[in-house]
């Protein structure tokens, strides 16, 4: 078997990859900063100095590389979450992931325009979104440990429809908090938050 043509070191595989992580890295900044309405194949090729035949060699639509970012964004804070220690206490559970989200958003404001604001503003970004619930719901559940068995046996239905409370509630939350009109410390709020998430998984589980 021929081993695979080099160019500068790399492989076409390794220079297409890197094409992709550039778009992502630029359709990641205009998400971030601009919302959905900038992230356009033209604003994306010219400020990642690439032709649009690059585009289209890693995404078929601008809306497809919208739900790769979000998806990247999602991975990197589903990843920080699941390095916690399982707690004993549920509730403690829930305010150190809470906390965890809250450090991951203020160290990049971009990641809560990303995760937060722009499914709120975009329909396929939203209908995206909803699909990921029940994965996205069990993926936080062993930060719960024992608490979260009953997230795990509950169907794809009524996983999405407690996503969707607890998204609902969280975003709209965070967003008046970050805005300003939510006048509260940022500990005050985590904990606020955390009496919520714990409210609204009682009315479904033993929690």
């Amino acid at each position: 078997m021929n081993a695979p043509k080099l160019w500068r070191g790399q492989t076409l595989r390794d220079r297409s990859g890197d094409r992709r992580e550039q778009l992502l890295d630029v359709g990641f900044e205009l998400l971030g900063t601009a919302g959905t309405s900038a992230v356009t194949m033209r604003a994306v090729t010219r400020q990642a100095n690439l032709s649009p035949r690059y585009f289209y060699e890693s995404f078929d639509s601008r809306e497809t590389l919208i739900r790769a970012v979000y998806d990247r964004v999602e991975a990197a804070l589903r990843e920080r979450v699941a390095a916690l220690e399982p707690a004993t206490d549920p509730r403690a559970a829930v305010r150190s992931a809470l906390r965890t989200c809250a450090d991951f958003f203020e160290e990049d404001p971009r990641r809560a325009r990303v995760l937060l604001r722009e499914p709120l503003a975009d329909d396929d970004l939203r209908r995206h979104v909803a699909l990921r619930t029940p994965a996205v719901v069990r993926a936080f559940a062993p930060v719960l440990g024992t608490a979260a068995v009953g997230l795990f046996a509950s169907s794809d239905e009524t996983l999405a429809a407690i996503g969707t409370a607890l998204a609902g509630a969280l975003t709209a939350v965070y967003v008046d908090w970050i805005d300003g009109r939510l006048p509260m410390d940022r500990d005050r709020l985590v904990d606020t938050a955390g009496d919520i998430v714990v409210a609204l998984l009682s009315v479904a589980f033993e929690f």
